[in-house]
This record gives C-alpha cells, sequence and structure tokens, in this order.
C-alpha cells in the first residue's frame, strides 16, 4: 500500500495563529467595553440614587416646614391652647415651639424630620434676638389702616418720619405711591413721574397687597425695606454688607386684622344699643354699679367734671383783631377764639345718691318712658370724668337737695379695677370689623412714637412697665393699662383710642424644617396667619430656603 502525504506551505500554519490571536484580543476589547459601560451605568445609577435620596430628603424637610406652618396656626388660633399651653405668650416659648417631630410615613424606615417655629424680635435697644415663636404683625405700622384712618395720608407721614434712615422725600414719596389721588405731594411722586422712566408704571394710588410693592417707590431700596441681614435672622454673617438689621420690615406691614370682640372672642356689648336690653347685658359684664351709671348716664342730664368730681364749665369767646391800615385808620385782619374751663366747687348742697337709689331712678324713668335713652356715648372715656342728677321726686321741696350720682370711674381704685372689663366687653361702635390699630404691648419705640398724643415720657414708661402686664388680662389685651399703670391721662388716651389696642390677631412665623442633629438639609418657609376666631387662614406664605447661605438658624442649637 502507498501512502500519499499532502504537504502545506509553512506560512498557511502562521497566519491562522496570528487570525486566533486576534479573536482574542477583540474578545478583550469587547470584555473592557461592557466593564466600563457597567462601571458608568452602575456609576449613573448610584448618583442618581444619590440625587433621589437627596430630592427626598430635600421634599421631607419642605413638608416638616409645612407642617410647622400648619402646626403654628393651630396652635396661635385655638384660645384654650393659647392661653393654657402657650400662657398668652406666643413670642418666645421654646417648650411649644422648639423640635417638633413629623415621623415618617407609617411602616416607612426613613427617618423623622423635625420643625422650629422661630422668629427674629428686635429688643428695644435696636438689636436682634432669635426666639422660638411668632412675631405679631399688629405691632407694626399696617400702611393700609393708616391711610384708612387719614386718608390726607398726614398720619402715615408722620408715623414714617419716625423711621431710622427715613427722609421727608421719601415719606412723601410712600404715602403718594397708596393715597387714592394723583397729586404729588410737597415732595413726592405720582403717576407722571413713574410713567417718564424708561420702563414706566403708574402709582399704585390704593392699599397694598405685599410690602414689595414698596421697592417701586422712588428712593426705596432693597437695603432699607429689609436691611442688611440678607438671610433675615438677625446676625451679621460672613458676606452681608451694610448694616445688620431689617431695615423698615421691622416696623412696617399691610398686613392686619381687627375684630370687635372682647377678650373671649365675644362680640362686645354695644353701649348705644337698646335700654331695657343693655342693663342686664352691662350688669352681667361689669357688674351692678357700672352698668346702671352707664344707663343713668344715657337717661339724664350728665355734667363734665374733673379728677375730683368738680364741676367744669367751658366758656368760648371770640375777639376781633385789629391793625393799622398805615393810613391812620385800622381794619379787623381777624378774630381769636380763646375757650376757658372753669372748676367749680362740688357744691355741698347736694345728696350723693346710693346704688338702690340710681337703680330706683333709672328703673322708674325705663319703665316710663319706654327705655329710651337722650344721651349717646361717643367715647367709653366720655363716661370717666362725669355725674349725673337725677330728676327731683313729684314731692320734691324746694329746700331739698339734688341728688347726684358720680362716675364710678372717678375713685381711682375703683377705675383700675373696672377699666379693663369695660374696655374689654364694650363698644361704642356697631361695627364688627375695624380698622387694625397697633399693639402697644408689642410695638417698638419707633412705631409707638407714631401714634397721634404720644410723647417720648409716655413711650418710656410703656417699654418699662409693659413686661410685667398679665398676658390675657383685660387691662392688658384692651390696652387700658396705659390708664392704670402707665398712668397716661384719659384724656390723652381718648386722643389716642382709635389708633392703639392691646390685643393681636395677625402674626408672621418662620418654620425650620431639618433632621436630627441638623445634618443634611434644611428648609425653611414663612407664613402671616390671621387667627380668624379660631378659623385661621394664611394671608402670605413665601419659601425663604434660598435664604439659607449661609444657614439662618443653625437646628442643632437648641434652647437648652
Amino acid at each position: 500500500m502507498k501512502l500519499h502525504l499532502t504537504s502545506y506551505p509553512l506560512g498557511d500554519k502562521r497566519e491562522s495563529s496570528r487570525r486566533g490571536g486576534y479573536v482574542i484580543f477583540a474578545v478583550l476589547i469587547v470584555i473592557v467595553v461592557l466593564s466600563l459601560v457597567a462601571y458608568r451605568f452602575t456609576a449613573a445609577m448610584s448618583a442618581e440614587a444619590r440625587a433621589s435620596a437627596r430630592a427626598n430628603d430635600d421634599a421631607q424637610v419642605k413638608l416638616a416646614a409645612v407642617s410647622g406652618l400648619h402646626y403654628a396656626a393651630a396652635v396661635l388660633s385655638d384660645r384654650t391652647t393659647f392661653s393654657e399651653e402657650l400662657d398668652s405668650n406666643p413670642f418666645d416659648n421654646s417648650t411649644i415651639f422648639e423640635r417638633i417631630e413629623v415621623p415618617a410615613a407609617g411602616g416607612s424606615s426613613r427617618k423623622s424630620a423635625y420643625f422650629d417655629v422661630r422668629s427674629v424680635a428686635r429688643l428695644d435697644g435696636g438689636t436682634y434676638e432669635q426666639r422660638f415663636g411668632a412675631i405679631d404683625e399688629g405691632g407694626k405700622i399696617n400702611i393700609n389702616s393708616m391711610m384708612a384712618l387719614d386718608p390726607t395720608g398726614n398720619l402715615l407721614y408722620n408715623a414714617l418720619m419716625q423711621l431710622p434712615n427715613m427722609t421727608a422725600d421719601i415719606a412723601d414719596a410712600i404715602v403718594d405711591w397708596v393715597d387714592a389721588d394723583d397729586v404729588p405731594r410737597a415732595s413726592g411722586a405720582e403717576s407722571s413721574e413713574y410713567q417718564s422712566l424708561s420702563n414706566p408704571y403708574k402709582a399704585k394710588n390704593g392699599p397694598l397687597n405685599s410690602l414689595d410693592e414698596l421697592l417701586f417707590v422712588r428712593g426705596v431700596t432693597p437695603d432699607l425695606l429689609y436691611g442688611g441681614d440678607r438671610n433675615r435672622n438677625g446676625v451679621f454673617d460672613d458676606g452681608e454688607s451694610g448694616t445688620p438689621d431689617l431695615g423698615w420690615s421691622d416696623f412696617l406691614t399691610v398686613y392686619g386684622r381687627e375684630l370687635n370682640v372682647d377678650s373671649t372672642g365675644t362680640v362686645r356689648a354695644y353701649l348705644n344699643g337698646e335700654l331695657d336690653t343693655l342693663l342686664p347685658q352691662l350688669t352681667q359684664l361689669i357688674g351692678d354699679e357700672l352698668a346702671t351709671y352707664i344707663v343713668a348716664y344715657k337717661m339724664f342730664t350728665a355734667t363734665k367734671t374733673d379728677a375730683s368730681g368738680n364741676l367744669q364749665t367751658t366758656t368760648t369767646t371770640t375777639t376781633p383783631v385789629s391793625m393799622s391800615s398805615g393810613s391812620g385808620s385800622t381794619v379787623t385782619a381777624g378774630t381769636v377764639t380763646v375757650t376757658l374751663t372753669s372748676t367749680q366747687p362740688k357744691q355741698t348742697p347736694v345728696t350723693t345718691a346710693t346704688l338702690a337709689q340710681l337703680q330706683d331712678a333709672v328703673q322708674t324713668k325705663g319703665e316710663s318712658n319706654g327705655w329710651t335713652g337722650k344721651n349717646k356715648v361717643n367715647s367709653i372715656f366720655d363716661l370717666i370724668n362725669t355725674r349725673i342728677t337725677l330728676p327731683r321726686a313729684k314731692d320734691a321741696k324746694a329746700e331739698d337737695l339734688d341728688v347726684v350720682a358720680f362716675s364710678p370711674l372717678l375713685d381711682a381704685s375703683k377705675r383700675n379695677e373696672l377699666l379693663g372689663s369695660l374696655m374689654d366687653k364694650t363698644t361704642v361702635t356697631k361695627d364688627v370689623e375695624m380698622i387694625p390699630r397697633i399693639n402697644v404691648n408689642t410695638a417698638p419705640r419707633e412705631v409707638l412714637l407714631g401714634i397721634p398724643g404720644m410723647t417720648e415720657g409716655y413711650v418710656d414708661t410703656i417699654i418699662n412697665t409693659r413686661a410685667d402686664q398679665v398676658p390675657g388680662d383685660a387691662a392688658t389685651v384692651s390696652g387700658a393699662w396705659l390708664i392704670t399703670t402707665a398712668n397716661i391721662p384719659s384724656s390723652t388716651f381718648q386722643q389716642m383710642e382709635k389708633y392703639v389696642t392691646g390685643s393681636a390677631m395677625v402674626y408672621r412665623v418662620q418654620s425650620i424644617g431639618y433632621f436630627e442633629g441638623g445634618s443634611g438639609p434644611v428648609a425653611r418657609m414663612e407664613a402671616v396667619i390671621d387667627t380668624n376666631q379660631g378659623a385661621p387662614r394664611f394671608l402670605h406664605i413665601r419659601d425663604l430656603t434660598d435664604l439659607e447661605n449661609p444657614r439662618g438658624f443653625d437646628p442643632s442649637k437648641t434652647s437648652q
């Protein structure tokens, strides 16, 4: 048998070997590429997971901050919680407003978030203090209220001129911005000036909806309105310039509300209402003596007295004023009116009425005349320095003395006891919605000085004694303590009464949402809350999280 051997060229074996090497190399490249793709995919997914977790954390602390706003609204508007748990002190109460836990959803493995309700309080010396609590918007100059009380704008102008860094030009321009007309004040600015700008606009000529609108007013800058404290935390942080204050926002507001209700939320007794129902109503609210005197004041002849009960008479004389005409003759240049008040003795030939006599006179007169009154009470303070002469009996003799009832409020001790309840429980107007007034219990010095009739001395006394007043007391919430404790004369307070109160209804709060220890993201929300008789509503909400650079409130620092 023959074997046939076939030989192949040596070069073909080398080529096959090279092709095998290329395949291995290609496989390695594919593996490397796939590994890189997998790595990039894993890195991207990890970044997405971290971003998702961060977004969840951000959302969680923001919702915690929003929860804080609703929590504050509930606490401030509930009268029982306000008086008992808050002890009528919503301005500095860490027990109620610090480190409130917001647990994660049931069954969730996520950690709980927390919130603080914070505020930055301006102290009387012009410095600031961080607190756990709210800010009373009623302690500020309400621009809209000032214009409602005095459409000429003079009241607002005089109040604005008490603020730091305020000028007559800017004060006039602010008044022009909100007054109803388009006629500029002495150094003000109206639409005619704003229309000439490169980006023209018209003056508002009406109530403001936001304090930010003042930035449209000529001369008003962000530094003046909001100060140099960019993150609004009351601390001069690195990177902030200007003055470490909150500017005019400390003193101005456009949010306010006041209802004609007493400290319990009940509509006040109308002193000019029907006398047959007024007497039992007042008796229950302020006691027999003062209730009977008020009804008698409306029925009988009342006379003004001084603080001791002495009669006062007012005499007005008008005298012409003459001047030389230059040719030897005189002409009348005008008149001068002089009003003189004289005090007469108490007149001993009178009999002071007993409470029983006064009640009998009121009952008899009321029943015979259908409970009608000829006198109107224009102000509660009309009742203080007065006395009433009761009708003479039909069988009275000429030599019988008049029977006179003196106002119980003439007695200083009784006045201190009764005036708070009188001002808290009664009113001389039927309106339930009132023009919001300034809360003297919280207003800073600069705001108090803008109240008509106020002096530096009165302001010093108010600031030095108001911390001693009992929160929730009738004299405190009505402002009667200005007379009974601060010793402001009732006649002077009567000039102020349409501008001042002692109660609060609208608050500004900031809620800080965060995690345990303050690590991680922080959210910051602000709201203005109208407590609205227990049904709170938000007048304004703003996200202030962007201001947290540098961080405004450090959650790791507690009040403990």
